[in-house]
């Protein structure tokens, strides 16, 4: 199975229905074809990309203009004109993004679990993620994968911990991820005498959605009424966290229990262990060198005391350690912890609004200074060398998405495959007018 099927399956299994699943693995391979049908899904790829480049510009807006402005892309006498362009693009897509956010926030308004009563049928949540995923893919989010996660539960990055997730506890989760990067991180080992240094890949931005299972299910069984989370857990939480190594992402979720690694299991059974071989040697050849009528309470006083006494010690050293693992995910997650629940839906359309608006920009930027023309091909390759060579990015640059744009604000003119744009002063008539028009009561 080539990587990109897996990662298609990856998605499907992980609850993903099948478009949206082959919309994001066309985000990073661009060339894979949908299986024609569920019983031969083969498919078609010609060229393999780096699974770490996405449409993401990870460039702030105000950071990619101006650096358009500067370049020599743009002349000297044309950057007013060029600049008003940026200022009425950004001034359009923040209308829209404003409409988008006060639909998004409605429809989760019943789902929200800071209201005071919760009232909704799996109907809305559906709708709401549906949703919530076009936002999403309009600011280049991709689903985390049920084989990243599975990655995540068997390895280790950052922290010194393994954690099990009860997935069943609940009745919906998605999981996105915006940005990814290798970092080299420092970790601890031989008792913080040693300090290792490895690379690590780290997802800049990660939005978990969950829905716990209900009230009844849990009590249900007493196991689980036992694992469950002190708190009201009704309602669709979203929580925004940035900079999660991808192999310490089971961190992040509210559920987990502490998985003790084999040195940690070893540390805290030690003491036992030889408590058992020191009273062994101590009490055992008194109690079979003498007779029984000889062998005093006193005697199995003191083994039992023993006993008792490493017992003790060792269920005191596993507390000690599930404790450390707390300390160590809560001190973790207070920095990597964004934002909650509706903030969060903020956060996702300014992130949206941001890329269409770089995207709508360098597009336009490229075109203009290309009199004769640009072919798509063309116009992604130049793009992508240019943030390449000023940024030291690697973007697939979402090229169709990007002319798209531009025809809709009638600034793009086609001619057998090759794409130009207006002069920046016709081009300013045009928005202008459109910015008029959004209001024509």
């Amino acid at each position: 199975m080539t990587d990109a099927m897996a990662y298609y399956e990856s998605l499907i299994n992980s609850g993903y229905s099948e478009d949206v699943s082959l919309e994001n693995t066309l985000n990073y391979f661009p060339e894979f074809v949908k299986p024609l049908s569920p019983a031969n899904r083969t498919p078609v790829l010609l060229v393999e990309d780096d699974p770490n480049t996405g449409h993401f510009i990870p460039i702030s807006t105000y950071e990619l203009c101006s650096a358009l402005l500067e370049s020599d892309l743009v002349p000297r006498d044309k950057q007013d004109d060029y600049r008003n362009i940026i200022s009425m693009l950004e001034a359009i897509w923040h209308h829209s993004a404003h409409e988008q956010l006060r639909s998004l926030k409605s429809q989760y308004q019943a789902l929200d679990p800071n209201q005071s009563s919760l009232s909704y049928s799996e109907e809305e949540v559906a709708s709401f993620i549906s949703v919530l995923d076009e936002v999403l893919k309009d600011g280049n989010w991709v689903p985390i994968s049920q084989e990243e996660i599975d990655e995540a539960l068997d390895g280790e990055d950052v922290l010194p911990i393994s954690l099990d997730v009860r997935f069943e506890e609940f009745r919906t989760m998605r999981l996105y991820k915006l940005g990814t990067e290798i970092k080299d991180v420092t970790s601890k080992s031989l008792f913080g005498l040693r300090k290792v240094t490895k690379s690590a890949q780290i997802f800049e931005n990660v939005i978990t959605v969950l829905e716990f299972q209900d009230e009844r299910w849990f009590a249900d069984d007493k196991k689980r009424l036992r694992n469950k989370i002190e708190t009201e857990i009704g309602g669709l939480h979203i929580r925004l966290f940035r900079d999660v190594p991808h192999l310490d992402l089971e961190v992040i979720f509210p559920n987990t229990s502490p998985s003790m690694r084999t040195f940690d299991k070893i540390k805290i059974a030690a003491p036992l262990v030889g408590g058992f071989v020191s009273l062994a040697l101590k009490y055992l050849p008194l109690l079979f060198g003498s007779q029984a009528a000889d062998t005093s309470l006193s005697l199995f006083g003191g083994v039992l005391a023993g006993l008792g006494t490493y017992v003790l010690k060792t269920y005191t050293s596993y507390q000690k350690t599930r404790e450390n693992f707390r300390k160590i995910v809560a001190r973790d997650m207070y920095f990597k912890g964004m934002a909650n629940d509706s903030p969060v839906l903020t956060y996702i359309v300014d992130l949206a609004e941001a890329q269409e608006v770089k995207e709508a920009v360098l597009a336009y930027v490229f075109l203009s200074s290309s009199p004769n023309g640009l072919s798509e091909d063309q116009l992604d390759i130049s793009v992508e060398d240019w943030l390449k060579q000023t940024f030291g990015v690697n973007v697939d640059f979402e090229v169709d998405d990007a002319i798209s744009k531009l025809s809709d604000m009638n600034l793009l003119h086609s001619d057998n495959g090759h794409y130009t744009v207006v002069d920046p002063h016709r081009a300013l008539e045009i928005l202008d007018d459109y910015w008029d028009g959004l209001y024509d009561f």
